[in-house]
């Protein structure tokens, strides 16, 4: 039979191991989607970004573009994936400053777009890939 502390620690281990292991799962099958999308998708074409919903505490910033596909045009909105970067003086971290993984877009930019040649209405935005949003 555990100790007391010992049945302590296990409790406490799962209680932090299970959220942990369920993040993981969850990026993991997110990061196999966005690969076989790029593997899919393989019609190319420039669209231009026509607004970014500016991201806060409650919502991710979000880029939404139009692009054309045999005269026929189409939407495209996506959370913007985020990069961090440390904000320090001298050497003594003193916050983090986040910009988009892409670089940095604008309404009326030009971005690549890899859409679905069967269906021109699946898309995603090139270089916008990673896990962390606002």
């Amino acid at each position: 039979m555990l100790s007391d502390g010992a049945m302590i620690v296990l409790i406490f281990g799962g209680i932090i191991l299970i959220p942990l292991v369920t993040v993981l799962i969850v990026l993991a099958i997110a990061k196999k989607r966005r690969k076989g999308k790029y593997e899919k998708y393989q019609g190319m074409v420039l669209g231009t970004v026509t607004y970014i919903r500016p991201g806060g505490i409650e919502h991710p910033s979000v880029i939404h573009a139009v692009y054309r596909v045999n005269g026929r045009e189409y939407q495209i909105k996506e959370t913007a994936k985020l990069k961090s970067r440390t904000i320090k003086v001298g050497k003594i971290p003193v916050g983090q400053k986040k910009s988009f993984v892409m670089g940095p877009v604008a309404p009326g930019d030009q971005i690549r777009i890899r859409y679905d040649e069967r269906r021109p209405e699946r898309a995603i935005i090139c270089g916008n890939d990673g896990v962390v949003t606002d």
